[in-house]
C-alpha cells in the first residue's frame, strides 16, 4: 500500500475509534495498537510500527494531532456545505429589487441556513464527538505550542474559517451586502463559528429553548421558526454588516 494511502486509512480508523470509544480524558485512546488491531479486523490490513513510526507519523502523539484535525475538517465541511446548499435555494427565490427585499432576503438566508446548519451538526455521526474535541484542541493550545498537535488544529480552524468566509462572502454579493469599514468576512466567519459551536452545546443541554423558536417574521407577520444560532448570526450580521447602496439587480453572480 502506498504511503499516503496508508496513511489516509489510518487517519479514518482512528477517527471511528474516537466516534465509537469517545475521548475519555484525551486521545488516550488512540494508540497505534488500538488502530493497527481494528484496522486489521475491519480493513484486513495489517500495519506494523515499522510501517509508519518514522515514515509516516514521528511518534504516537503526531499521529493523534493529524487525526484530531482531520475529525474536525471533516465535521465542518459537512456542516457548511448544507449552509450554502441550504442559502442558495433562498437565494435563487429571493426579491432583490428593493433595499428592504434584499434586507428581508439576507434575514431568510441566515432563518434557513443557520437551521441547515445545525440540522446536520445534530444528526452527524460525528455530533457528540465535535464539542469535544473543540475544546480539547483549544484547551491545549497555549501549552501544546509550537507541537504538531497545535498546528494541525490551528490548519483546522483555518480551513473552517476559509468555508465560512466564502459562503458569506458569495451570499453578500448576490444580497448587496458589504461589511462595515472595520471589519473583515474573516471576523464575521470567526464569529459564526463561535456562535455554532456554543449553539451545539446548548442543543445538548436544553434543546426546547434553541429550537422551534417562532417569531413573525413571515410575510404579513407569519410567524417562522426559528434556531438560537440564527437569532444570535442575524443580529450580529447587522452590526458588523450594511446593505450596500451602490449595488444594483445583475451585478451578483447567479446565487446557483
Amino acid at each position: 500500500m502506498r504511503r499516503e494511502d496508508l496513511k489516509q486509512l489510518l487517519i479514518e480508523v482512528g477517527m471511528d475509534v474516537l466516534i465509537d470509544e469517545g475521548l475519555a480524558r484525551g486521545t488516550e485512546r488512540l494508540t497505534f495498537k488500538r488502530v493497527f488491531d481494528r484496522t486489521a479486523e475491519e480493513r484486513g490490513v495489517r500495519v506494523t510500527n515499522a510501517s509508519v513510526i518514522g515514515r509516516i507519523w514521528a511518534d504516537m502523539a503526531d499521529y493523534q494531532a493529524d487525526v484530531l484535525a482531520a475529525a474536525l475538517e471533516s465535521i465542518d465541511r459537512v456542516g457548511v456545505e448544507e449552509t450554502i446548499r441550504a442559502a442558495a435555494e433562498v437565494l435563487v427565490a429571493a426579491e432583490l429589487d428593493s433595499p428592504a427585499g434584499r434586507r428581508a432576503a439576507t434575514t431568510e438566508v441566515v432563518r434557513v441556513a443557520c437551521a441547515a446548519h445545525m440540522e446536520t451538526l445534530i444528526r452527524s455521526r460525528t455530533a457528540n464527538l465535535t464539542i469535544g474535541l473543540r475544546g480539547l484542541g483549544v484547551s491545549r493550545l497555549p501549552s501544546d505550542e509550537g507541537t504538531p498537535a497545535a498546528a494541525s488544529l490551528r490548519r483546522a480552524y483555518e480551513v473552517y474559517c476559509v468555508r465560512w468566509d466564502f459562503a458569506l462572502g458569495q451570499a453578500f454579493e448576490v444580497l448587496g451586502v458589504q461589511m462595515r469599514p472595520g471589519v473583515s468576512i474573516r471576523q464575521l466567519s470567526m464569529l459564526a463559528i463561535s456562535l455554532a459551536e456554543g449553539s451545539t452545546i446548548w442543543e445538548r443541554v436544553d434543546p426546547t429553548m434553541s429550537r422551534q423558536i417562532l417569531l413573525p417574521t413571515g410575510h404579513d407577520g407569519e410567524k417562522q421558526k426559528w434556531t438560537l444560532f440564527a437569532l444570535g448570526l442575524e443580529a450580529l450580521v447587522w452590526q458588523v454588516a450594511e446593505l450596500d447602496d451602490d449595488w444594483t439587480t445583475g451585478s451578483a453572480g447567479n446565487p446557483e
